[in-house]
């Protein structure tokens, strides 16, 4: 058989154009699903860089908890300790004692 004649068949030229439409419609597909597959790696990364500054600010959080300093502010504001020899003072606000003041007084607190 001709090549010649193979090609001029109205059976074969029609049977490589379902083909090549065939191949299309893969290459069509592959290309969708790769866009998709992209947008989805985007939103990941973003959801991981979120994540990433969510978990510095919490290490951030954590390391100051740990500190002395914070320790120290809160055994003093929630605990009502203080160090030797530390004087501490107080303001309470008792309405007006005739002063002409703010109604605010200090006191020494015996703690």
């Amino acid at each position: 058989m001709n090549i010649k004649v193979l090609f001029s068949s109205k059976i074969v030229l029609l049977g490589l154009v379902v083909l090549l439409g065939f191949l299309g419609s893969l290459k069509y597909r592959q290309w969708r699903d790769q866009k998709s597959i992209e947008k989805e790696k985007q939103s990941l990364q973003q959801q991981t860089d979120a994540l990433e500054k969510k978990n510095k600010e919490l290490e951030n959080s954590l390391s100051y908890l740990n500190s002395s300093g914070f320790k120290e502010r809160i055994a003093r504001q929630q605990l009502n300790l203080k160090k030797t020899d530390e004087v501490v003072y107080g303001f309470s606000e008792n309405g007006g004692n005739g002063d002409g003041g703010t109604g605010n007084q200090m006191t020494k607190l015996g703690i």
